[in-house]
C-alpha cells in the first residue's frame, strides 16, 4: 500500500509500533451501515474487455462543445474533416475508499482495535442507474487516462486483520476496502459538420482499484 500525505492510512500490522492505552486489546464494535453509496453497486452490468481506449479522443477533446441535436444528419458539404467518433472524456477522478459491507468499525475511547476481513466476495463498481451500458467504454479510458489498475470489481479475501492503538479520549473508526476513484466523465460525439463535439451524456462512477486494498483509519471526539 503507498503512503499518502496528509491522510490517515492503511499500514502493515507488523509495521506498527505504538504506546499502548489500555493493558489488553479487545475486538471493536460493528458500526451501523451509514454510509449509503450515492449510486446503485453494478451488480449486473455486462462488461466487454474488448473495449479499449480509442487514441482518437486525445485529438478530437480539443474540439469546441457546441449545442444542436446529435447525429449525421447534416445536408451538404462536411466544413471539417474530424473523423466521426463517439469517445469519453475523464473530468476528475479524485481517490475515494469504496467499502466492503461488514467491515465498519467503532471503539473507544482509547484502548486498542483489533479488526478483521470476516467475509470474502467481490467490491463491484458503482454507476448511476441507467447508465450500465457506459461502463465498459468509461472503465477502458480511465485505464488509459487515470490509472490501469482500476476496473469493474475486485475481490476481498478473508483475514485482512488490523491492529490499531487508540489516541487517549478519542474514538476510533475503520473500514476496509478499496481506495479506488471517484470518476466523473462525459461522452461526445463528433457534431454534425465535424467541426465541434456534442455532448450525450455525463454522469460519476466509482471504480476499485485492484492494487489499492487496505483499512482507513480516523478518529473522532465522540
Amino acid at each position: 500500500m503507498r503512503s499518502r500525505t496528509g491522510r490517515w492510512m492503511a499500514v502493515p500490522i507488523l509495521a506498527v509500533t505504538m504506546t499502548t492505552f489500555a493493558p489488553t486489546a479487545v475486538a471493536a464494535t460493528p458500526e451501523p451501515e451509514a454510509e449509503p453509496a450515492a449510486t446503485g453497486s453494478a451488480t449486473d452490468f455486462v462488461y466487454d474487455p474488448g473495449i479499449t481506449y480509442d487514441a482518437a479522443a486525445d485529438t478530437l477533446s480539443e474540439l469546441p462543445e457546441v449545442n444542436g441535436e446529435p447525429g449525421m444528419g447534416q445536408v451538404g458539404p462536411l466544413r471539417c474533416d474530424n473523423p466521426y467518433r463517439k469517445w469519453y472524456e475523464i473530468v476528475s477522478a479524485p481517490e475515494i475508499h469504496m467499502k466492503w459491507p461488514g467491515t465498519s468499525f467503532k471503539d473507544g475511547p482509547g484502548g486498542t482495535m483489533v479488526v478483521k476481513v470476516e467475509t470474502s466476495g467481490k467490491l463491484k463498481a458503482e454507476v448511476t442507474a441507467g447508465f450500465e451500458a457506459e461502463l465498459s467504454g468509461v472503465v477502458a479510458t480511465a485505464k488509459a487516462k487515470v490509472d490501469a489498475t482500476l476496473g469493474v470489481e475486485v475481490g476481498i479475501t478473508v483475514g485482512h486483520e488490523y491492529r490499531r492503538n487508540i489516541s487517549r479520549n478519542k474514538y476510533g473508526h475503520v473500514k476496509y476496502g478499496s481506495w479506488g476513484r471517484k470518476v466523473k466523465w462525459k461522452k461526445y460525439e463528433t457534431s454534425a459538420d465535424r467541426c465541434g463535439k456534442k455532448l450525450l451524456r455525463s454522469s460519476t462512477f466509482l471504480l476499485p482499484d485492484k492494487d489499492e486494498l487496505g483499512w482507513k483509519y480516523w478518529e473522532t471526539s465522540s
